[in-house]
């Protein structure tokens, strides 16, 4: 069986956004039978939250939608940046600091905005 892709997504502080987007594609992944052909998982450009359970309000609104947030915030590192196949960014600074991390460890890192999706 080949590799799992890989996609990695991204926001500031891994509390809201990049949990929601990573619960909603785990979710959609898991409907189309496809559980075994990715590794999903989420970062945060900053460690402002590492540690911390999702924000409340973006698990209420995952909870309304069907979606459990689990994990805990953490900064994306070099290591993510050689591993993944996608980082998914949530926004132009996150694009922007995603690129420059990957600038320095793979300049090839497929970096994309969510919303080219």
């Amino acid at each position: 069986m080949a590799q799992p892709v890989r996609v990695l997504f991204v926001c500031l502080g891994n509390i809201c956004r990049s949990p929601l987007a990573e619960a909603t594609f785990r979710h959609l992944v898991r409907e189309a039978g496809l559980e075994q052909r990715f590794h999903v998982d989420s970062a945060g450009t900053s460690s402002y939250h590492e540690g911390q359970a999702p924000d409340a309000r973006a698990a209420e609104i995952a909870r309304r939608h069907g979606l459990a947030l689990s994990g805990r915030a953490r900064p994306i590192t070099a290591d993510d940046i050689r591993r993944v196949d996608y980082a998914i960014v949530m926004d132009a600074e996150n694009l922007r600091d995603v690129r420059r991390l990957a600038d320095g460890v793979r300049r090839d890192a497929e970096v994309h905005l969510l919303r080219e999706f």
